[in-house]
């Protein structure tokens, strides 16, 4: 169920490096015991349901977890990978049956390791099959989900249709990220990209699939704009484009050349 916020007040803050996700369960080992059930269990109910997994055991198992900021590398249980929203939903049941905590992995692109949970023991869902992106010409809406990056969406719009889309500056942020905003070039005359989300399709905790937007399932749509980690598993995004605002556009650097150094002390009397 999700809980009623309508005509709460809320605060978006809005970054360019994102935290993909959140949670995470003290468990370490191969067999180690997460949330009453062992990895065994868990990638064993991850296995009946079909859903490829990654356990300490197999092959792939560093490459699987290894995050994209060395000194913070948190320990997952398991990773799963869903093809299908089928596959995620079967992954979300697994995870409450045992009890252990969710975090989604896109890009692999926080300064955190989110994506691997914020604490040992997470449930990994990596939504590296679950990549999509596609413009509707009808509506206008780009629809955009899993490991798409902000500038393969930009290029995708701006290469196939001449059109843009409200985005961060940083290139290689995720664009299913982008859920809690950025702010970039056309941020004033268009808004972030949480400000242009027209509907999603979210994955519940209990495994149930909905569609939300202003109309139906509002609070949960409310929610996902600036929280989309604390709601469920995204798995569509349906954002408005822009034509540009001009024909041309001008990228330029300013370089300040200057011989002066200053010293640690200078940085911090700047500061203060």
């Amino acid at each position: 169920m999700v809980a009623s916020v309508s005509g709460a007040s809320r605060t978006i803050i809005a970054l360019c490096s994102l935290i993909a996700a959140q949670g995470g369960l003290a468990a370490a080992g191969g067999g180690a015991v997460v949330g009453g059930a062992s990895q065994a269990d868990i990638g064993s109910c991850l296995d009946k349901a079909g859903v490829e997994t990654s356990l300490p055991t197999t092959s792939t198992w560093a490459v699987d977890t290894e995050a994209w900021n060395s000194r913070v590398s948190p320990v997952p249980s398991v990773v799963a990978f869903p093809k299908t929203e089928e596959e995620v939903s079967a992954t979300l049941k697994c995870a409450a049956k045992a009890g252990v905590k969710v975090t989604t992995l896109g890009g692999n692109r926080s300064f955190s390791s989110m994506g691997f949970g914020r604490d040992d023991g997470a449930l990994v869902v990596n939504l590296k099959y679950l990549k999509h992106l596609e413009y509707d010409e009808t509506t206008g809406l780009l629809s955009y989900g899993g490991p798409v990056m902000i500038s393969e969406a930009a290029n995708y719009m701006w290469k196939n249709f001449s059109r843009t889309l409200p985005h961060g500056r940083c290139p290689d942020v995720g664009m299913t990220g982008v859920a809690a905003s950025g702010f970039g070039t056309l941020s004033r005359s268009s808004g972030t990209v949480l400000d242009n989300i027209e509907s999603v399709r979210v994955a519940l905790a209990n495994g149930s699939i909905v569609d939300a937007d202003a109309k139906q399932n509002s609070d949960l749509f409310w929610g996902v704009r600036g929280a989309a980690s604390s709601m469920g598993v995204v798995l569509d995004f349906k954002i408005k484009t822009y034509e540009p605002p001009s024909e041309r556009v001008t990228n330029y650097t300013i370089e300040f050349n200057s011989s002066y150094k200053p010293t640690q002390q200078d940085n911090v009397d700047a500061l203060v």
